[in-house]
């Protein structure tokens, strides 16, 4: 569904991770070498730890976020917990995977569709362009680099820098004061209904809801797109 929003907005703040660079398609790259690096046995099941591995990620993360765990934590435990699962247990090679996990997956460049030509498009029509986002600073920083998607945007803030982790009014609040930008007049795109469009609106921001599988929900976002190019129609 289309809309016109809005000629009101002069800042866009965009999510990284899973709205301008493609998380699934570069992760499960790395992780195809990861495992066939350290655990070729496993390369058969691969799929299987994918699911694994995708579904212990996702849990720990919510832990981080909530304060209940630590980032040095979440980069081992993740990948331990996905071996012992599939019953390679008592492994001395997690904190090494993890070190190169940390290191090869934000040098890969798989972007979503139209992502950079859309960007070119705000710009040119003077937006201020902001990334916002949740992931560890130092993989977030290569992965715009060697992507491509620096040039476009003026800072980049992160959890990290913040203090709050979306969905928290905090970070949102610190995302608009660090570029001296106006709530009126901001707008999120992100792919998370909670820690996106919630967080933002909570907040009192416009957002937009970036659901490119076209995935149901009960949820009722204001704005949602299946495509990044919608946003060239909208703005």
């Amino acid at each position: 569904m289309l809309y016109t929003l809005p000629k009101k907005y002069k800042n866009i703040y965009f999510d990284l991770d899973r709205t301008l660079w493609d998380f699934e398609t570069n992760s499960e790259k790395t992780l195809y070498h990861l495992v066939e690096r350290y655990a070729p046995l496993l390369l058969s099941r691969f799929n299987e730890f994918l699911t694994i591995y995708y579904q212990i990620n996702e849990e720990l993360w919510l832990q981080y976020r909530d304060g209940q765990l630590k980032k040095e934590v979440l980069r081992i435990k993740r990948f331990s917990d996905a071996f012992a699962q599939m019953g390679l247990e008592h492994i001395d090679f997690c904190e090494q995977l993890a070190d190169d996990y940390i290191s090869e997956s934000p040098l890969k460049t798989a972007l979503f569709p139209h992502a950079i030509e859309v960007l070119e498009y705000l710009k040119s029509k003077n937006y201020r362009l902001f990334l916002l986002t949740n992931g560890f600073k130092e993989v977030q920083v290569v992965k715009i680099k060697h992507s491509g998607l620096e040039p476009f945007f003026e800072k980049m803030i992160t959890s990290e820098e913040a203090g709050y982790q979306k969905p928290h009014a905090k970070i949102f609040e610190y995302a608009l004061k660090t570029v001296n930008a106006k709530k009126t007049q901001s707008l999120m795109v992100g792919d998370d209904l909670e820690n996106d469009i919630y967080g933002a609106q909570s907040f009192g921001m416009d957002a937009v809801f970036f659901n490119p599988k076209g995935i149901p929900h009960e949820a009722k976002p204001a704005f949602e797109i299946q495509s990044l190019l919608e946003l060239k129609e909208m703005l």
